[in-house]
Parts: C-alpha cells; structure tokens; sequence
C-alpha cells in the first residue's frame, strides 16, 4: 500500500515537473517568434540585389582597333588582350582586328592575305606608329601617351575602363537587310544625339568577319597552323575619315546614313555567317574620337 502510494507521489511529481519544463519550452518559443522571426521574415519576404561584377553604367560602348598582323610574332598577345577586354565587357566592346601592311604577308606562303589597302589608309590616318601589336582606343591620346596607338596589350584594359567611365555624346544603331542569295547587304546607319555638340561629327561603316582560319607566326611556337582571326577589317563601306553627316547637332537630332555592299565569294574567307557590321559615330578629322559605337551580326 505504501510503495502504491510512493508510485503515484512520484508520479505526479514528474508530471508536474513534466508541465513546468513544457511550460518553460513554450515562453521561450514565444520570445523566438516575437523577436527572431519578425526580422528573418522580412530579411527572406525581400529581394536580394545580385552583383553587377563591374558592369558599367554610363552605356558607353567602347571601339577597340588592334593594329595585327599573319606575320607579326608578337601580335598573339595583342589579339587576346582583346579577347580579355570582351570577356570581361561583352556589351562594351566593340573589337576591330586591322591587318595594315605591316608583318601582314601570310605566315605561310600560298594562304590569302588579310591586308588590304583601307587597313592600311586607317593606320596613316591615325598617325604615327612604332611596331605591332598596337591599339587605338577610341582614338584618343590618353595622359602620359605620345600618340594614339598604344603599345604594351597589358595596359589596354585600363585604358579602356577610362573611356568606359565617360557617358556617351550619341547614341548609334544599326538596321540592316541582308539577302544570302544575291549576298546584297543595305545597311542603315542611325546617330542620336544626347547632349549639343558643337562641331562636326562623322559615320563610318564597316564590316568585320571572325572565325578565318589561317596559320599566324608567334614569338614562342613559331608557326600556329590553324590560328583563329576574329574581328578581322574586311571592308570599310564609309570614307576612311568617316561621312560627315553635320557640323554640330542639338541634343535630340536624330541623322541617319544607309550603305550598300555585295559580298564577294570567296573559298576561305567571307562567309556571310561569321561577318559583323561595325558603326561609330567621330569627331571631326583633326580630334578623330570616337563618341559610341555599336556592333551586330551579319546574320
């Protein structure tokens, strides 16, 4: 009788002990929820802002012209420090690979030539050179440079990240209406301008073709068989200087150009799929800058 009275003594002291303990569970869940879950919440119900990994915001759309060649050991370097540049600003960039006379004869005899005569009349428009690899970007003279063609590919990047921080004068785009049957392209030019600017201002039009396989010399393997070219100068389709289209604009003026062109055939080159047409806005033939420029496929 006794150790049956114990029991139940026992018993009902764990069930009080029981019910304080929940009881004591049960404030401290309510003191989580009051204070705790309010806050993480509202840190879950908001949307998270992703990084822009540097993206630039000033819409400027920088022009890259790397002064290469077949022949030429060290453009190697020069042509992926452009790629670089692309990669890291793809709607930034807008890249021309210009093979002027210069180391351009095939790096293998028999291959064709990617140097023609309007590769050569930029580079004597833009002045003097030194050697190849060389870039203009957006042909200007930066601080502590003596021209407008830059040696050194490492240095490009910065360069151009100068110029990516400045907004646009113009905006630049491009229609187009291309028949892969008779190869005719009809190329419109369209510059709006975004602030008055008080002198001239040029167009040019230009086509550029990628994915040219042919053998490129190199200063540590010698002869790359099989080299991609890519942003190659194929043809200028507006005056080397560019067309003058006015003296000055007023914020708002809109001025268009179109161009024509029949692609040639070729067994190597030209092939229409791999073809961009290129189009910047300039200042006048002295200052020779780039405002903006734009790019879009062929096809």
């Amino acid at each position: 009788m006794i150790n049956q009275l114990m029991t139940k003594t026992d018993v009902q002291n764990n069930v009080q002990k029981f019910s304080f303990v929940k009881s004591l569970l049960s404030f401290i869940s309510m003191i989580f929820l009051l204070i705790v879950l309010p806050v993480s919440c509202c840190d879950w119900e908001q949307p998270v802002p992703l990084p822009t990994a540097g993206k630039p915001t000033s819409g400027r759309v920088v022009l890259v012209e790397d002064f290469t060649g077949t022949s030429c050991p060290n453009c190697p370097s020069g042509n992926a420090a452009v790629e670089s540049m692309l990669e890291k600003y793809p709607d930034n960039t807008v890249a021309i690979a210009v093979h002027s006379n210069f180391l351009a004869q095939p790096a293998v005899t028999g291959e064709p030539r990617l140097n023609h005569a309007e590769a050569e009349a930029i580079e004597k428009l833009l002045g003097a050179w030194d050697a190849k690899p060389e870039a203009a970007i957006n042909r200007t003279i930066f601080s502590g440079q003596p021209k407008i063609r830059i040696a050194k590919p490492d240095t490009w990047l910065q360069f151009m990240e100068q110029e990516l921080q400045k907004k646009p004068g113009v905006d630049i785009s491009i229609e187009k209406n291309y028949n892969s049957a008779t190869r005719e392209l009809s190329m419109k030019v369209k510059v709006v301008a975004k602030e008055a600017i008080n002198e001239a201002v040029h167009v040019h039009a230009m086509i550029t073709e990628s994915h040219i396989i042919l053998s490129q010399k190199d200063q540590t393997q010698g002869t790359i068989s099989g080299y991609e070219h890519n942003h190659v100068l194929r043809k200028v389709l507006s005056p080397i200087p560019g067309e003058k289209i006015a003296d000055n604009m007023v914020a708002g003026q809109s001025i268009e150009r179109s161009f024509t062109y029949t692609l040639p055939t070729h067994a190597q080159l030209w092939v229409d799929s791999n073809c961009s047409l290129v189009a910047f806005a300039s200042q006048n033939e002295t200052k020779l800058y780039i405002l903006q420029a734009a790019e879009t496929k062929l096809k």
